[in-house]
């Protein structure tokens, strides 16, 4: 799992993550990606329209606490990536009806989408396994993240 830790950058991890609904987790996200500079404030609405429009064919809260909203869109050259910790839990309509602790969002470019489909199967199966996502609900920061990752063998 140590890919999550190569394109997951620390300054966008929001840890006690709370948020009321499914848009306001997605927006919130988005929010804290254009505070750190990571996506241009100009794209802010147009991000999470596509989010959410990709929420509608399916959810990507993909269960046992786990939710991985992504997209593909023109005006990002690289994937942009973030992730939120909700130890409470929020309802984000996942697939098992759970409330979703762990989000990793991908932004990805249009072009290179077929690229990060790996990306998304190495996420999801790493945190289909309850230890690790233990392991990132309690974490504090991200060193606790990182040894989270690396301690397994």
């Amino acid at each position: 799992m140590n890919q999550l830790l190569e394109i997951l950058d620390p300054k966008n991890i929001i840890f006690d993550f709370k948020a009321s609904t499914k848009e306001d987790a997605i927006r919130k996200m988005i929010s804290h990606m254009v505070a750190t500079q990571t996506l241009d404030a100009i794209h802010e609405d147009e991000t999470v329209a596509s989010l959410m429009n990709r929420e509608k064919s399916m959810s990507t809260g993909i269960g046992s606490g786990v939710a991985i909203p992504h997209c593909s869109v023109h005006y990002v050259n690289e994937l942009k990536c973030a992730m939120a910790i909700a130890p409470s839990g929020i309802d984000f309509d996942a697939l098992d009806h759970g409330l979703v602790q762990i989000f990793i969002m991908l932004i990805v470019p249009k072009n290179k989408f077929q690229d990060h489909i790996k990306t998304l199967a190495l996420i999801a199966k790493t945190l289909n396994i309850p230890e690790e996502r233990e392991k990132l609900i309690k974490a504090k920061n991200f060193e606790e993240i990182q040894k989270a990752f690396l301690s397994k063998s």
